[in-house]
């Protein structure tokens, strides 16, 4: 069975979340793998457009503040029964 995109996501924000608790941004350049270093150098610009944008995208979601109903059928007024 495959992970879906919002499991993917919420790993990978775990595990940037608890990377960056364990270490400085200079303690992570100095102790890491240069190899790896280079691959967050070369990936990390694609991955950061995608993930602004994915913040936008709710950000304009956000802004809009909820509103009443106003499906009748749907809202439950109780009593009767």
């Amino acid at each position: 069975m495959s992970e879906t995109p919002s499991v993917r996501l919420l790993a990978v924000i775990d595990a940037l979340d608890a990377l960056a608790r364990d270490q400085s941004p200079a303690e992570a350049a100095a102790e890491m793998d240069p190899a790896v270093l280079q691959a967050f150098w070369r990936e990390w610009p694609h991955t950061s457009v995608w993930a602004g944008n994915l913040w936008r995208n709710l950000n304009l979601d956000l802004e809009v503040p909820s509103g009443a109903r106003e499906d009748r059928d749907v809202d439950e007024v109780g009593g009767s029964g």
